[in-house]
């Protein structure tokens, strides 16, 4: 899911109100660094989120590997009522579990093994007592039957809920988005991260002059009694937050694409409002690009048994695990040349999908990479410079109000604060700059994702590969860029023909290198947070750091030189 992208004559505007401004100083033109001194708060710890994004006995004692969802949707009533099979290994012997469904979804029974199970609700989470003790290793199912009004999305996807519209010939036009939220806003599940189902089946009815679409293939539709009811077989894991349905007056727009990495067919079936058909039927071709540029960086395309499809929704888009909801309205918005919201969705399949966090907290392993993903699609189509460009409208957006990485077990995520994405992408930018190998880095990239393919991680799994692929130790640079909130500032000041400089905001093991230019010369600076000095060979040098290759910022601070003296 893609927060925001400003229209690039938007940030070409910001560049050059930031330009006059701000002062770019001695270290050249670019965006200002800024570290606000007060801290972004985090939602207050209440049972509710707690027992939601928090691992447990009650979660841990069982394996999910498949669930089958059967839900009739009431558009008339904004009224769901269904029923979840969920099959399960047991990982060691218990007797009570944990599922979880909002609390203002009603429950109307839970049985196993054709016995009526007792629960309790607390908040969101159910507790369900088994009929008998489950012995580890033992596989078991239990089936909740439920209804209810779920929650109505505010602003879709990112304050996420239910999505009721009309499309602009009145047909209902319904959708969902819970990532932040949870798929236990509309239907009884083990919704945690760190858990997901081998393979998924998706019953939707809906009245009979409708359409349901969801995540993997359409298996069968059956019409009866003014009804109509698809079947959907996801055949992959998916976390929970990314199984979805749509239900509208939908048409099929068939394609396929022939892949240059598999030498397999795979099979387009995009999802469209009829009056769109023949524009979607040009605008959608753009996907096969974007498909073999990430096969090309990153390896396969993770689902080739369940396709791939955009779906027309009632809101922007949402990186629905191969059923993505597309609403940007037919529009190239960068130059003309690609649609980023099928651009940055698309990756997500890379990126979110096939490499999940286990915790939100870990969002920027979606969203981080996926924005980055955008930049290096516009470096293979643009070049080098096109690229920085792109990295450089990214970072405006950088806010540095909480770390990248963010608290973990309160399943924490604000459209509020982009840093998952602009600053995540940087971290990735700034990285691969430190490296300083193209190929070590973009290989980097692609065999953890190979690796780490229908995985749920953290960003530690990140951290400990790029140490073993680099065989350096980069844990001063991670914790700096991800468990940080503030960007370290080089402080500096010229005396005569003398550069001092320090790293502030800083541990004192962090030792990025820069690099600076005096007219026509590049000279490698390694500062850290002790003061050194370097002499130049003018009193008035011309030169400018590389802060568009590295996040940081950079402060005069004309005390340094005393500094500097009363610690020699």
């Amino acid at each position: 899911m893609r927060i925001l992208l400003l229209s690039v004559q938007k940030f070409f505007a910001i560049i050059l109100l930031s330009l006059f401004f701000s002062s770019c100083g001695l270290f050249g033109v670019h965006v200002k660094v800024y570290n606000p001194k007060k801290a972004g708060a985090y939602p207050k710890e209440t049972k509710q989120n707690t027992l939601l994004a928090r691992d447990s006995r009650f979660r841990n004692c069982f394996d999910v590997y498949h669930n089958t969802l059967n839900v009739e949707v009431f558009p008339s009533k904004k009224f769901i009522s269904g029923k979840v099979i969920l099959s399960a290994k047991a990982v060691n012997d218990f007797d009570t579990l944990q599922i979880d469904l909002y609390k203002n979804m009603n429950i109307l029974g839970i049985e196993s093994e054709n016995k009526s199970l007792y629960y309790t609700r607390e908040e969101g989470a159910v507790f369900v007592k088994m009929a008998r003790k489950i012995l580890k290793d033992e596989l078991f199912s239990i089936t909740i039957t439920y209804e209810g009004k779920p929650i109505a999305a505010k602003r879709p996807p990112w304050d996420g809920g239910f999505v009721w519209k009309k499309d602009k010939e009145g047909n209902p036009w319904i959708g969902i988005a819970c990532e932040s939220e949870g798929s236990s806003m509309w239907w009884p599940s083990k919704d945690i991260m760190s858990d997901e189902a081998d393979s998924t089946d998706i019953l939707i009815t809906v009245p009979k002059n409708l359409m349901a679409v969801s995540n993997g293939v359409l298996k069968d539709s059956i019409s009866k009694d003014g009804k109509s009811t698809f079947h959907w077989h996801i055949s992959y894991p998916i976390n929970n937050y990314n199984v979805t349905l749509y239900v509208g007056n939908f048409k099929l727009l068939h394609d396929s694409y022939a892949s240059l990495i598999t030498w397999k067919p795979l099979q387009l079936n995009h999802y469209v409002l009829p009056y769109n058909f023949e524009k979607a039927k040009f605008h959608f071709q753009q996907v096969k690009k974007y498909i073999a540029f990430y096969e090309k960086m990153f390896g396969p395309y993770p689902w080739q048994k369940d396709g791939f499809k955009l779906v027309e929704s009632p809101y922007a888009g949402m990186e629905h695990q191969s059923a993505i909801a597309y609403g940007n309205g037919y529009n190239n918005d960068f130059q003309g040349l690609f649609d980023y919201i099928i651009l940055h969705e698309t990756a997500h399949e890379w990126w979110g999908n096939s490499v999940t966090a286990a915790d939100l907290a870990d969002g920027w392993i979606h969203e981080g990479f996926a924005s980055y993903c955008e930049a290096l699609y516009v470096e293979s189509i643009l070049g080098h410079e096109a690229y920085l460009d792109y990295m450089n409208y990214q970072r405006i957006g950088i806010l540095n109000k909480r770390p990248v990485v963010r608290k973990r077990d309160i399943r924490y995520f604000d459209y509020h604060d982009e840093d998952i994405y602009n600053k995540g992408s940087w971290v990735l930018h700034t990285l691969r700059n430190t490296i300083g190998n193209d190929s070590l880095f973009l290989d980097i990239l692609k065999t953890f994702r190979i690796e780490n393919n229908q995985k749920q991680i953290f960003s530690e799994t990140f951290i400990d590969f790029v140490n073993k692929k680099t065989g350096k130790d980069y844990n001063w640079f991670f914790k700096q860029y991800l468990f940080k909130r503030e960007a370290p500032i080089l402080e500096f000041c010229w005396t005569n023909n003398t550069l001092y400089f320090r790293w502030t905001n800083t541990d004192p093991n962090f030792i990025l290198p820069i690099k600076i230019r005096i007219r026509d010369k590049t000279i490698d600076l390694f500062p850290t947070s002790k003061i050194q000095k370097f002499e130049l060979n003018s009193s008035l040098p011309e030169f400018y750091d590389n802060s568009d290759e590295l996040y940081y910022g950079t402060k005069i601070n004309k005390k340094l030189p005393k500094e500097f003296t009363r610690t020699q």
